[in-house]
């Protein structure tokens, strides 16, 4: 058992629940007090990186420094390859593609400051912490993830969106009418890449520059000699869980807030959009929401629990002034820029440390998203991030106030929608594939949606 679960790919529902202990492990670490936090950290890295240019684009609103969560989730994710004997350097993608995750970044890391912060930090902090801005840039910004994905399909790029590549299926199915998959070519070599390898030159910067300044020096934030090693271990230990519960099944918010519109889906109109079939059920039986509710359902009780008992706080994603303009226009732009990417950002972060060709492609716009912002922050902030539309941060504060009761019994309320949607996804998901519970539980993602191609159903 031990051995399959390192060589072999999980089911969604697994590597959510090590997202969740992830973030459990964060807020308890925080004194109960916040969530996962990574897109301001991922702009204090770059700022360390400008500084071998002489730049401040980025550095003159984001001090230089290192999120040691990211580097855990990084190196999480590295381990996966490693334990199951393949990193994804075999993963093939035209320049189309590429130029579609560069595009993805920079709309997404834009999108993090106008929504103060990224889908990871409201889908999967901000919907177990109760938040209405979180819902809203979830609900604002699924019309425009089904326009990005459309766009995709119109531009002949469907057969690059699945869930996650492993060589012994692409092997065994590339050539199957119904499986196209442009990821694999038997005769690519990663190494005669040219692109592959600038863009790799470009992360090991990216990462090398803060990490030896922070091992070596005390002139950024989170430097060993300034937080000590035990803090260090204590921050990544949570990324690498992360990276390793997302490296382990394709966990993603993108694909997981997309999963239930696919029940309106026939089988045959979205393979003839370009839909490989293997998205198309792994969509349709909802197994991506089964990993994002488990997740959210295992952090929102803990939160829950640790509020009712006087030991804990609700933590704040919106911001200080609630739900404001800038969740309305960042969701949208969070959804376009996931979708393009093929993952949300904590997403990039497994699929960098995985050797994905798109996370590569991602990195360098992911840093030029963030100049808009940093070169024009008051007026951005004076447009869309100073007035607040509402003086509640929770769905259970609002309800309370506006429908009657206490605060208490509708966080309870909360958390039994929560649970409900995570039995319906499963049952929905079993009903779909024709198996039994048992089997959707222990059965990874492959087994299940390339079952009657590889024999076994």
């Amino acid at each position: 058992m031990i051995s399959k679960l390192i060589k072999k790919q999980w089911p969604f529902w697994l590597g959510g629940v090590l997202v969740g202990i992830a973030e459990i492990l964060y807020y308890i670490h925080s004194d109960h007090y916040d969530f996962i936090v990574v897109t301001t950290g991922f702009a204090q890295m770059y700022a360390a990186s400008e500084q071998l240019l002489g730049l401040d684009w980025v550095g003159r609103v984001y001090g230089p420094g290192i999120h040691w969560t990211i580097i855990g989730a990084l190196l999480g994710a590295r381990l996966v390859g490693l334990g199951e004997g393949e990193v994804r350097s075999w993963v093939r993608y035209d320049k189309r593609m590429l130029a579609l995750a560069f595009v993805g970044g920079l709309l997404f890391s834009f999108g993090t400051r106008l929504a103060a912060g990224c889908t990871t930090h409201h889908f999967v902090g901000g919907i177990p912490a109760m938040s209405i801005a979180s819902w809203v840039v979830l609900l604002s910004g699924i019309p425009f993830a089904f326009l990005a994905f459309r766009f995709a399909l119109r531009s002949g790029l469907g057969g690059y969106f699945r869930h996650q590549e492993t060589r012994e299926i692409a092997t065994h199915c590339y050539c199957h009418p119904d499986h196209h998959n442009p990821c694999y070519d038997p005769d690519y070599s990663p190494w005669r890449d040219l692109a592959r390898l600038l863009m790799s030159g470009v992360l090991i910067v990216f990462l090398g520059v803060p990490l030896v300044l922070a091992v070596f020096g005390d002139t950024i934030q989170g430097a060993v000699s300034q937080i000590g090693w035990s803090e260090v271990i204590w921050l990544a230990v949570p990324g690498i869980l992360l990276g390793i519960g997302i490296a382990k099944c394709g966990f993603g918010t993108e694909c997981s807030v997309m999963a239930p519109e696919s029940v309106f889906m026939k089988q045959e109109t979205s393979c003839a959009q370009g839909v490989p079939l293997c998205t198309f059920r792994m969509f349709r039986s909802l197994l991506p929401l089964q990993g994002f509710m488990a997740a959210i359902v295992l952090f929102n009780l803990y939160i829950l629990g640790a509020w009712l008992l006087g030991k804990g706080s609700i933590p704040n994603a919106a911001g200080e002034q609630g739900l404001y303009w800038g969740h309305l226009v960042g969701g949208p732009l969070l959804a376009v820029g996931a979708v393009f990417m093929v993952g949300c950002e904590v997403r990039t972060y497994a699929r960098l440390g995985l050797g994905y060709m798109t996370a590569l492609a991602a990195l360098p716009g992911f840093f030029i998203g963030y100049i808009p912002y940093t070169l024009f922050q008051e007026q951005f902030d004076a447009l869309l991030l100073v007035d607040g539309l509402t003086d509640y941060i929770t769905v259970a504060e609002w309800a309370a106030y506006t429908l009657g009761g206490s605060e208490e019994a509708w966080g309870i309320a909360y958390s039994l929608v929560l649970i409900g949607i995570l039995v319906l996804s499963f049952d929905a998901g079993r009903r779909f594939l024709g198996v039994g519970f048992k089997e959707l539980m222990l059965k990874n993602t492959d087994d299940l949606v390339y079952k009657p191609e590889l024999g076994t159903g």
